[in-house]
């Protein structure tokens, strides 16, 4: 790879240039101090090397073995052969842009890993050029995870996604990119944060679309966040259990014994209301599913997605239909859905969440499993419909199958599976969670 100089409004930036595509790794965009919110960075010393890698939150993989522990399968699928760098400052982002782009549309990836684990340079999108291809400029975003995100409501990895967006709105240009064509996309625990973000104001200018994989929609009130006054218990016996009740002396353990503290309380009384964003006032500012009914969240075009063998896919389903159907009642901007049902080559598990991840982003050539000629067709097929979405808000374009906006009556996702072109509906997708709990119950 050759190396190529850009300069932004923090100072001149170094990364690699290979094939008309520029990759720049690592790139921080803010700095904070434990359980406190992100100061955005306006200048560096120097020129920043961005040709080595990123840093991403404390995490599992930062204390226990990844590769044996109970995030085996998708440490093979999505980490295999990798090495990560932790830090109390996660906040980098990835940038793959086109050489000569000027004024593109910008595509920023917020990371899955249910708000515990996960990295910005993952096999499937660390590095993904395939819409620098397309004229798009890609971005994947770091944050901060698990206790040191979610520490009393907090929301502190929510607050990086916001610094980041802005970050990238004041220097996005200097990598070819227009701040005014900005679209969110976001898999599994990082579609569930941009649903969050949906609901406050913060946003509201400089996003334009999103994309939510496995995670987003109209989340039912039993699984939804809680506020703060609810959690309080829970944070007590974690520091405690840390050996430190006071908070000011919480705050100055390692952050190993933190960690384990939050680990270990977690996996005891795992309950989803507490390792999920809660209720602030302030991003999530009321429950979601009455903001959402009274039109109190970002009015953007939306694409969610939900895979066959999803975690309670139905669910999913109904949560996608049912943002599709309040936004058609609202007269909001319209709302499209895909269900995807490839099983892909390499052992028996059938659509898995997840395994879109190689679809709409490529880089098939990094993973294990030996695809084949229909994964190709259908990858190139899912990143049309994307970079359509990117540039349009609309998915629908030239020789691509017609793709529905959700409405109260029209209920059918786009069924994505490399030999259909129709519609999936709400008695398939049952269908297909009946068969994960009785035959295939997945990687999980």
């Amino acid at each position: 790879m050759a190396e190529c100089i850009v300069q932004t409004p923090c100072g001149a930036v170094r990364g690699a240039e290979e094939n008309g595509v520029r990759l720049f790794r690592g790139i921080p965009y803010a700095v904070t101090e434990r359980f406190e919110r992100p100061v955005q960075i306006t200048s560096w010393d120097g020129e920043f090397d961005a040709t080595k890698g990123e840093i991403d939150c404390w995490q599992y993989s930062s204390f226990r073995d990844d590769a044996s522990g109970e995030g085996a399968f998708f440490c093979k699928e999505f980490r295999s052969g990798m090495e990560f760098s932790y830090a109390e400052s996660p906040m980098t982002l990835n940038v793959v842009s086109p050489a000569e782009a000027k004024d593109a549309p910008v595509l920023v990836f917020i990371h899955g890993g249910g708000h515990e684990t996960g990295t910005v340079g993952e096999l499937p999108y660390g590095d993904c050029s395939v819409y620098a291809k397309e004229g798009i400029v890609f971005v994947s975003v770091g944050y901060r995870l698990n206790v040191f995100s979610l520490y009393e409501n907090l929301n502190l990895g929510l607050h990086d996604m916001i610094e980041a967006i802005r970050w990238l709105h004041r220097n996005i240009v200097s990598f070819g990119g227009d701040p005014a064509r900005m679209t969110l996309i976001g898999q599994s625990a990082g579609a569930m944060s941009i649903t969050d973000l949906l609901y406050c104001e913060k946003l509201k200018g400089l996003v334009r679309g999103a994309v939510l994989m496995s995670g987003g929609g109209a989340v039912p009130k039993l699984a939804g966040p809680w506020p703060k006054e609810k959690v309080g218990e829970y944070w007590a016996k974690i520091r405690e259990r840390a050996g430190a009740p006071r908070e000011e002396d919480f705050k100055k353990l390692p952050p190993q014994e933190i960690w384990e503290a939050w680990f270990a309380e977690c996996r005891e009384h795992y309950d989803f209301h507490l390792v999920q964003p809660g209720i602030d006032g302030e991003i999530i500012r009321d429950e979601p599913g009455k903001l959402l009914r009274e039109g109190k969240c970002l009015d953007i075009p939306l694409i969610f997605g939900v895979t066959s063998q999803d975690f309670l896919a139905p669910i999913l389903y109904y949560m996608a239909r049912q943002w599709g159907k309040t936004n058609a009642r609202l007269r909001r901007a319209p709302v499209y859905g895909y269900f995807f049902d490839r099983t892909p080559p390499g052992n028996s598990y059938k659509a898995f969440h997840s395994v879109d991840l190689w679809y709409v982003f490529g880089n098939m050539d990094k993973c294990w499993r030996p695809f084949e000629g229909t994964d190709y067709a259908l990858h190139r097929q899912m990143v049309a419909y994307v970079a359509n979405f990117v540039k349009t808000g609309d998915p629908n374009g030239a020789g691509l199958p017609r793709w529905p906006v959700l409405t109260g009556r029209q209920k059918g996702l786009r069924k994505l599976d490399g030999v259909t072109d129709g519609l999936a509906y709400p008695s398939e997708c049952w269908k297909k969670t009946i068969h994960t709990f009785t035959k295939d119950k997945g990687p999980l």
